[in-house]
């Protein structure tokens, strides 16, 4: 089974493959689930990127796009354009391609990624910024090698990430240096860039598609936890 998975959550734009055999999806077979990632790292370019790096990808893995089993994607949240780009892509591929729809949360995705990446810490808190000096904040745990969500995704500030953090703890987040002068430089404070990638969307939809956690993908939406607000500058008075 071959999953492609698309990332849009933030400045990164990511797309990535996970194939998995059908022996290791019966658990008769050990090992990870091979994976492949390409990405770009610059705002406002995900429109223009996204289909360009699944072609790419898709090329280097000598991969049709036929040939796919089910396409992933980060759900949210994160920035509320990169968050649609993403999601329209992903139902525009299903569309033509008759390919089941996985959503993954964004911060289920990162929290495995830094943990695989750092396997002695216990815990990692997500902290992205959700602007107007507000922060998308979650944490989760590893147990038994299993990974869990502990505090639901929510809006707070950085002062209440620090209410969370204990020992073994790290914080991920795009505004490294808000939290290190806010706590002192008293935790662990990772960038969150290099974990937004796209052969972990892939990865975890792995696992949902092994417990058929297909949606009915036509009228979704992202899950962004604060509304749009569009602001408008009014003209100064001649």
């Amino acid at each position: 089974m071959t999953i492609l998975g698309i990332e849009t959550s933030t400045a990164v734009c990511s797309v990535g493959l996970a194939c998995q055999t059908d022996a290791q999806r019966n658990g008769l077979s050990d090992g990870l689930p091979l994976r492949s990632e390409k990405s770009i790292i610059e705002s406002h370019i995900h429109s223009e990127k996204l289909l360009t790096l699944i072609q790419e990808l898709c090329s280097e893995q000598k991969l049709k796009l036929s040939q796919l089993d089910g396409v992933a994607v980060s759900i949210g949240p994160g920035s509320f354009t990169g968050l649609r780009i993403g999601l329209s892509a992903a139902k525009g591929l299903c569309y033509a391609l008759e390919k089941p729809l996985v959503t993954v949360p964004t911060f289920e995705s990162l929290a495995k990624s830094v943990l695989m990446v750092y396997p002695d810490y216990e815990r990692v808190i997500v902290c992205i910024d959700a602007k107007q000096r507000e922060y998308y904040i979650g944490a989760y745990e590893q147990i038994k090698g299993t990974v869990r969500e502990v505090l639901e995704v929510r809006i707070g500030s950085i002062v209440s990430v620090l209410h969370s953090v204990h020992q073994k703890t790290i914080v991920v987040t795009d505004a490294p240096n808000e939290v290190k002068k806010e706590s002192r430089d008293s935790i662990v404070v990772e960038e969150v860039l290099p974990h937004c990638r796209g052969d972990m969307i892939a990865c975890i939809a792995l696992e949902k598609c092994g417990s058929q956690q297909y949606i009915d993908w036509k009228q979704l939406e992202p899950r962004y936890l604060k509304d749009f607000v569009v602001k408008v500058h009014k003209k100064s008075e001649s």
